[in-house]
């Protein structure tokens, strides 16, 4: 028997090489033992002189892509060990391990299916232990191939060398194959005179619509150039408006059409590679089609993340001599999550697409494509977390510690789901819609799959304070089932709360929350709110966008025109704001079911921006959520810095404060009346509305001593806004906070509602 060091390492730390890393490390340094996968992480026993300065090493410097949460040694005694080895993984229960996102191919894998030469020449399923499958094909822990949908391809002998060999970058990398005995494409219908991939090529080149299994699911692919491709894609999808996203080959291809900043750039290459959020260029070299993105200053664009995606842009640009663009947009009908099998694609799409790639590796967990949006100045922004960073943990600070395990249920829509315990929280990927059969079958799948991997039990469940969410019933269904309390958070509330964690941050702090609904707690629907939050997370609103009535108030995709016509008949209205009838605080019931008023106040900034837009003829029909101030951003004229602000705009008589948006209507009217061009309104207004909000933002800041301001909400995703107001509010000397690695929109309620559960020993207060 001999001293040595048991050491146990929680984190993301299996996928990615660790393994073979610690071996490598150990032998170096001359050290016995071994190390191994467990269901809670990695387990390292080391025996010799230099084991000390083993792991000091490995806890300093761990592999590239790995994040160590927890790294507990012990010594031990126990007998000599000859060498050192890897292990076998063990199969003892728990829960620790932070399970791998998928990553884009790495630059070594490309040269591979670039090479000729390479046995791996044009394999569209290649992949190391720093790039490929990992959240979409997991099914159990530990993290080896017998637990994920690889279980069914048997390692040929040269697979199985490299996957043996401690030194090899395939060492221990679940995922590898190669031609001779992994997973294959496969076209429906068959063709017998072209492979797949040059099926598929000729297609795209045709015209025609083609649905690709990737990575989390299938995507809708066409050429991005022909218009009538595009327009054909959207009639069958029934999507008349809302952008497509796109992929090209490179980032140099990308900035023939785009505005590509350093930011963009280094998030476009990155393991994650989401699609970014990029302005379009003004004078484009390679021309994309209007129908991509019309009335958006945007395109999102993704570089190609699998071997697949590469060896179908080589394709093309062989084809061709030039560089593609591809539509690129999840395949699944509206509301319904991504379809991840040939089934239920056919069954959800037939019709919408002419052929399909597929492949036969089974799909284990459907994912979507992340989004993000790089601001000024601010680094990247996720709008979507999915694909490339779920289901890594968000690392909760002091202030949020969480004490007792924490389901947080999310919002109605964008939805995304947390789970919580001590200083991680697990979000899901995105959902969608819980309010549909398909959504909600969906979200429990996916809870399951995260809880047996996590070993969270949640003690306490979060969800919104709408009574009439489809995500609030599921949450009382849940609440009921487990028998643990539920925890109702006001909508705004969370999303002050989800930057607060985010930076760990201690009230007070302002928080301005635009968005387009979330229901009050006198019953409104608010959508324009300044709250003050204390340093015990309770929260009073001390100012709103003054309120609006408004006929179905709550609905998520207004009518841009309605709102217009209902606003400005409002404009002459000098009685009380309350209208006769309204009922009070809390919603009313009909036939036994709890739902709210048809007619509304309304402080939401988002219906004020649809409003605006129908005046100025940006946009008076929308089909999908934030259609219209989209398009009331794209049309103003940046380089316009007129506004048309005034002390009438705010009242600071009353309490809460308000921000009266009666006076900016008619001025919106007046000039649009005027024949003012409407680019210049629109920008007038969003100059207005950003000053009036940094002038009762400073007001309240110093009526109650906050040096501090959150911004958060779906309408700061509009950067002509956000970064007006964040400049504005730093000149002043404010700290201003946002919203980077959640998403400012309902994507990142789950966290802020986590972030209140966490402050639950002291219950919150409000207002």
């Amino acid at each position: 028997m001999v001293n040595g060091y048991r050491a146990a390492i929680q984190g993301q730390v299996q996928g990615l090489g660790f393994r073979p890393y610690v071996y490598r490390l150990a032998g170096a340094l001359g050290l016995k033992g071994f190390v191994r996968n467990s269901v809670r992480g990695v387990e390292v026993l080391v025996q010799g002189r230099l084991a000390g300065r083993f792991l000091k090493e490995l806890r300093q410097a761990p592999p590239p892509l790995a994040a160590i949460t927890s790294f507990h040694i012990t010594r031990v005694r126990t007998r000599q060990y000859r060498g050192f080895s890897i292990r076998p993984s063990g199969a003892e229960r728990g829960g620790g391990v932070d399970v791998l996102p998928d990553l884009a191919v790495c630059r070594d894998c490309r040269r591979e299916i670039a090479n000729p030469r390479d046995h791996r020449y044009g394999y569209a399923f290649t992949n190391c232990t720093q790039c490929g499958p990992r959240y979409t094909i997991i099914e159990r822990l530990p993290y080896d191939r017998p637990n994920t949908t690889m279980a069914g391809f048997r390692m040929c002998p040269l697979c199985r060398r490299e996957y043996a060999d401690p030194e090899d970058r395939r060492h221990h990398a679940q995922p590898v194959a190669c031609p001779h005995c992994g997973p294959e494409l496969s076209l429906l219908p068959a063709n017998s005179q072209l492979s797949p991939l040059d099926a598929v090529t000729q297609a795209l080149l045709d015209g025609r619509v083609v649905a690709i299994k990737s990575l989390g699911g299938f995507q809708l692919a066409c050429d991005a150039t022909n218009d009538r491709s595009v327009r054909r894609l959207r009639r069958r999808k029934h999507r008349p408006a809302k952008p497509f996203a796109l992929m090209c080959e490179s980032v140099a291809a990308a900035r023939r059409f785009c505005r590509v900043s350093a930011a963009a750039e280094a998030a476009l290459r990155s393991a994650a590679a989401p699609i970014v959020l990029l302005p379009k260029s003004l004078r484009p070299t390679l021309r994309v089609s209007a129908s991509v993105a019309p009335d958006n200053p945007y395109f999102g664009v993704m570089l190609p993340y699998t071997p697949l995606h590469a060896l179908l842009f080589d394709r093309l640009r062989d084809a061709t001599g030039a560089p593609a663009v591809l539509v690129m947009t999840s395949a699944n009908r509206k509301e319904d999550p991504i379809a991840a099998d040939d089934k239920n694609l056919s069954a959800s799409l037939a019709g919408v697409y002419d052929l399909v790639l597929t492949h036969n590796r089974p799909i284990a967990n459907r994912c979507d494509d992340s989004v993000a949006m790089v601001g000024s100045p601010e680094p990247l922004v996720l709008v979507r977390r999915a694909r490339g960073y779920a289901p890594q943990p968000l690392r909760l600070g002091r202030v949020f510690h969480v004490k007792h395990p924490v389901l947080a249920v999310g919002g109605e829509l964008k939805n995304v789901f947390a789970l919580a315990r001590h200083n991680s929280a697990y979000l899901s990927p995105h959902i969608g819609t819980v309010a549909t059969d398909a959504g909600e079958k969906f979200w429990l799948e996916t809870l399951d799959r995260y809880t047996a991997w996590t070993g969270i039990r949640p003690q306490v469940i979060a969800t919104d304070l709408h009574p009439d969410y489809a995500s609030t019933r599921l949450a009382e269904r849940l609440s009921r089932a487990l028998r643990v309390p539920l925890v109702r958070v006001q909508h705004h509330c969370a999303h002050i709360l989800s930057v607060m964690a985010e930076h760990d941050l201690r009230g007070p702090v302002l928080g301005i929350a635009f968005d387009g609904t979330g229901y009050g707690t006198d019953g409104a629907i608010w959508g324009g709110e300044f709250l003050l939050v204390d340093d015990n997370a309770n929260w009073w609103r001390v100012g709103h966008l003054g309120y609006l009535t408004l006929t179905s108030a709550g609905e998520e995709v207004a009518n841009p025109d309605r709102v217009r016509r209902e606003y400005l008949a409002q404009q002459g209205d000098t009685v009380a704001l309350l209208p006769q009838g309204l009922p009070g605080p809390g919603p009313r019931r009909i036939g036994g079911r709890r739902a709210c008023p048809a007619n509304l106040l309304t402080s939401s900034a988002g219906r004020l921006f649809d409003a605006v837009a129908a005046m100025t003829g940006a946009c008076r029909s929308a089909s999908f959520d934030g259609q219209a101030p989209i398009a009331l951003e794209a049309q103003a004229d940046r380089s316009e810095r007129g506004n048309w602000y005034t002390d009438e705009l705010l009242d600071l008589s009353v309490s809460p404060a308000q921000l009266r948006p009666r006076p900016l209507l008619a001025r919106v009217a007046g000039e649009t009346a005027r024949g003012t061009a409407p680019a210049k309104v629109a920008a007038r207004f969003h100059n207005t509305l950003s000053l009036a909000t940094l002038e009762l933002a400073n007001v309240l800041c110093a009526r109650y001593r906050v040096s501090a301001v959150c911004l958060s909400g779906g309408s700061f995703q509009n950067s002509l806004l956000r970064d007006s107001l964040a400049h504005g509010l730093r000149s002043r000397g404010r700290n201003v906070f946002t919203n980077r690695t959640v998403p400012p929109n309902d994507g990142g309620i789950a966290y802020g509602q986590v972030a209140a559960c966490a402050c639950a020993q002291r219950p919150l207060r409000h207002d």
